[in-house]
């Protein structure tokens, strides 16, 4: 039996900067998934998907979103924008606690992005350049030395 593919969307995705009378925190992304708006802050994005931080749900987990808040505006403002948000979470030790506002957005299924969508490349591979070993030419002597 063929599995059928799923049917998405298809509208393709708008980016929007914040307005221009825009008086808000500069980090903070609205998201339009399902007809549904919610309140984010975006931690990555890529062709496939955006995850973000929704401060919706920070009220339902039993999270402060003041304090929330004010450690993202710590992060953006400490110049170590160049990481994911996450990355900043796990630092001091609260993923576990972010982790329940975390979700994860299908990318068919956002019709409209208002305000920054920031994309990390995690996939990059590094490679690692070993040196081979050499042969010990034969007729060198080797003494095993034993230290007690």
């Amino acid at each position: 039996m063929a599995k059928r593919k799923r049917k998405s969307n298809h509208v393709p995705l708008i980016v929007e900067p914040h307005p221009a009378d825009y008086n808000g925190y500069p980090f903070i992304t609205l998201i339009q998934y399902r007809d549904n708006h919610e309140l984010t802050v975006v931690d990555n994005a890529n062709e496939k998907s955006i995850s973000a931080f929704v401060l919706d749900r920070c009220g339902p987990e039993g999270l402060n979103e003041e304090y929330v808040i004010s450690l993202i505006a710590e992060w953006y403002e400490g110049g170590t924008k160049h990481c994911p948000l996450s990355f900043e979470f796990s630092k001091l030790g609260i993923s576990g606690t972010m982790s329940s506002i975390l979700r994860t957005y299908n990318i068919d299924f956002v019709t409209r992005v208002i305000g920054p969508l920031p994309q990390f490349n995690m996939t990059e591979n590094r490679s690692v350049r070993r040196r081979r070993r050499k042969q010990v030419p034969t007729g060198v002597e080797i003494h095993n030395f034993v230290s007690f």
